[in-house]
């Protein structure tokens, strides 16, 4: 079943954020991943065990965003950015992914707030859940004290 649509007002105008297939919204995150995962996490690293959504946390966006210079291609940010809002309506403008000019020209910051509203609107449950499984184990890792089978030296008999 789908989610319902959110509706997000950005700078005024206002947004609704559909569901994208499954399968397109799977490869997405891949692709996402592959872009974002090792600056994501230095970003966060240390936040082991907290519960609170990766979404909802203060990034330290320097970090991020000096990871991601190193590693950006511009035709890959933009079919990533062109996926996340093929979904998205902008109210009086309609698809965003056809209007994508008149709404962010002369507008960036806007462009990244949409962007990332609709990364929240798309992925919010992952997360959560995904945090919830993470915050879990990190707290069960964390519990375990080693056996007295993995806490003996290695030296001798054999």
């Amino acid at each position: 079943m789908a989610r319902e649509t959110i509706v997000k007002t950005i700078d005024g105008l206002e947004y609704s954020f559909h569901q994208m297939p499954p399968k397109q919204s799977m490869r997405l995150l891949v692709r996402i991943f592959k872009v974002l995962g090792a600056p994501a996490g230095a970003a966060v690293s240390g936040t082991a065990g907290d519960t609170e959504s990766i979404l909802d946390k203060d990034l330290d966006l320097s970090r991020v965003m000096g990871a991601l210079c190193d590693r950006l291609d511009e035709d890959v940010v933009e079919s990533i950015i062109d996926d996340l809002l093929s979904q998205a309506i902008c109210k009086g403008h309609g698809e965003v992914s056809r209007q994508f000019d008149v709404l962010f020209g002369g507008r960036l910051p806007h462009l990244f707030k949409v962007v990332a509203a609709a990364l929240k609107a798309e992925y919010s449950d992952f997360f959560d859940a995904w945090s919830g499984v993470a915050g879990g184990l990190a707290a069960k890792l964390k519990g375990m004290t080693p056996g007295r089978e993995t806490s003996r030296g290695t030296s001798g008999g054999r």
